[in-house]
């Protein structure tokens, strides 16, 4: 037994002991002969796994019948405890960033714009250059059935049919396009392609509509002295088309026709830097021509800016109008907005280079295409307003002569080569009665007849949208004999187009949905994952701060046979 006991002696330890008592150790006999000996600190088993010795103690016994159990009570040692506070603290940490970042922040969202952001030679830049979205206009031109009649006083109104839809599928190309940081200047170039099975008849079918180079001459006329009139008053009846409207095939029509009229202009139109097209036509400029130079930020730097146009034509502000708001170009171009503008409090903005001017769009409802909640955003009732019902419109009335149009459309004479153009909604819809009461044939529909936009809530990108504008001409006569019948001022209804996306490609469907519900799962996901770990890493380090308690390192087996003592060594 003492070699037993020498060998308990030997037995090395690592965890520390209870703190030390004032009385003896005790044996404790149990009714079926079991004992445990509690050891203070100030004892020794030197080389007992599991236990710290301080002191020397020796075992004695006598016959061996029954076993005994030494019963080694203390703590953990401080390698093991600082290992898991320090492993405990690093997870509380961890979790808690989590938490902030997944619960409180757009971190993977931030992740996917920054991936929008147009740098050169990325996959962002080739979507950008050239979308593979294809918008669809769709053309009505109101056809003018009875004016020869109306010349002629055997009506006393005009009437038109609407004709329509003519539509045609637009790919937009960005050209000469030049980076400057997180700036990029560019171009943009158009391709529309008539589509037959979207449309109500064909390209040549023949419409009656007002001679719009006439009327552009007889604008520039009305503010030249009447020697220099004379001259060219005398070209006008040798004019191909010199009559108040014509007769063309929708196609000429809409996409150029030789006019000797507009030939005649070219000269001054190009000293103007004004000239375009060789040939005249309603959307000659639309189709296959350079557009005025435009100048975005991309984003790259301050996510607030992404598509924001800075510039157009080299500078930073419009000349046309009478008022700084006016002239201001702060807008994007209806495709994408910096998210941080996606409030439903506040508008927001979009240029229309047709229109030389930005337009607001603010918050209606929200709407859902294909399960993804988006934002509606809807152009005003009162956008076109005249300034007595939007004092807004103020500074979109003529400075030189001081007038503003009636209610319902705005003067864009100067996006249309000098022409008197004015734009509105379709069939004066929410404009001025009197624009209707002087031609039959126009019945507005309110339905039809949308301006909104529908947009991603977190991403930015507008996934549906509809503009529905109407093209329009004032008469001014000048003493032309082929308009002596028509009212001065009088506004005639050229046409009017409507744009929209009705299908997205199956790319960008995929890619708007993972943005949308992957994203969304991931994040939540790893919410919820950071939340669990820093409650749970929380209470247990709460537990192992405050809970250190004592508990057995060991138990050692002594076979003894009917005491057994405790001698304290010195």
């Amino acid at each position: 037994m003492d070699h037993d006991h020498r060998n308990l002696e030997n037995t090395s330890s690592t965890a520390l002991m209870l703190p030390k008592g004032d009385g003896e150790e005790k044996v404790i006999i149990t009714p079926n002969g079991v004992g445990k000996i509690l050891i203070r600190e100030d004892t020794i088993l030197a080389n007992l796994q599991g236990c710290a010795g301080c002191g020397k103690a020796r075992f004695t016994c006598s016959g061996v019948k029954n076993q005994w159990s030494v019963l080694c009570w203390g703590r953990q040692s401080d390698k093991k405890y600082y290992t898991l506070l320090v492993l405990l603290s690093a997870t509380f940490v961890l979790s808690l960033i989590g938490t902030v970042f997944f619960c409180f922040t757009n971190t993977i969202n931030d992740a996917i714009l920054s991936n929008m952001v147009i740098r050169n030679n990325s996959i962002a830049y080739s979507i950008w250059k050239r979308p593979n979205v294809q918008p669809l206009m769709k053309v009505h031109v109101f056809n003018y059935t009875n004016w020869q009649d109306y010349r002629d006083g055997k009506d006393n109104k005009l009437h038109v049919d609407d004709v329509g839809p003519y539509t045609y599928s637009q790919q937009l190309e960005r050209v000469n396009v030049e980076f400057d940081g997180d700036h990029i200047t560019f171009q943009e170039k158009n391709d529309f392609r008539f589509l037959p099975n979207k449309s109500v008849g064909v390209q040549f079918d023949q419409v009656i509509v007002p001679n719009m180079p006439l009327l552009g001459l007889a604008k520039v006329l009305e503010y030249t002295n009447t020697l220099a009139r004379l001259p060219v008053l005398s070209v006008i009846p040798f004019a191909n088309h010199p009559d108040a409207f014509v007769q063309l095939p929708l196609h000429r029509f809409l996409w150029g026709y030789q006019d000797s009229i507009f030939d005649a202009a070219k000269p001054l139109l190009s000293i103007r830097g004004e000239l375009k097209v060789n040939n005249f036509g309603l959307l000659a400029v639309k189709n296959d021509t350079i557009s005025d130079r435009l100048t975005i930020n991309t984003g790259e730097i301050d996510m607030d800016k992404m598509n924001v146009i800075e510039k157009v034509e080299g500078e930073s502000n419009l000349n046309i109008w009478g008022g700084q708001d006016c002239n201001s170009i702060e807008s994007t171009d209806g495709s994408i907005f910096p998210p941080s503008q996606l409030d439903r409090k506040k508008k927001l903005h979009v240029f229309f280079p047709n229109l030389c001017r930005r337009l607001p769009f603010v918050y209606e409802k929200d709407v859902e295409i294909d399960g993804i909640p988006l934002l509606r955003y809807r152009l005003p009732s009162n956008v076109f307003d005249d300034p007595v019902n939007n004092p807004e419109n103020q500074c979109y009335c003529e400075i030189d002569s001081a007038t503003c149009p009636p209610r319902g459309v705005i003067n864009v004479t100067a996006c249309t080569m000098g022409a008197p153009a004015l734009a509105s909604f379709p069939h004066f819809h929410l404009g001025d009665p009197r624009l209707r009461a002087v031609i039959s044939g126009l019945k507005p529909d309110p339905e039809k007849h949308q301006n909104y936009l529908d947009i991603h809530p977190t991403l930015g990108i507008a996934l549906r949208g509809r503009s529905s504008l109407q093209i329009n001409m004032q008469v001014m006569k000048s003493s032309m004999a082929s308009l002596g019948f028509l009212n001065q001022g009088l506004i005639l209804p050229i046409a009017w187009l409507e744009m929209a996306v009705e299908d997205l490609p199956e790319s960008l469907r995929t890619l708007i949905y993972h943005g949308t519900f992957s994203t969304a799962a991931v994040q939540l996901g790893l919410a919820v994952t950071s939340i669990a770990a820093l409650f749970v890493s929380g209470i247990c380090l709460f537990v192992l701060l405050i809970g250190r308690r004592q508990k057995p390192c060991a138990i050692v087996k002594v076979p003894i046979e009917t005491e057994l003592k405790i001698e304290q060594a010195s």
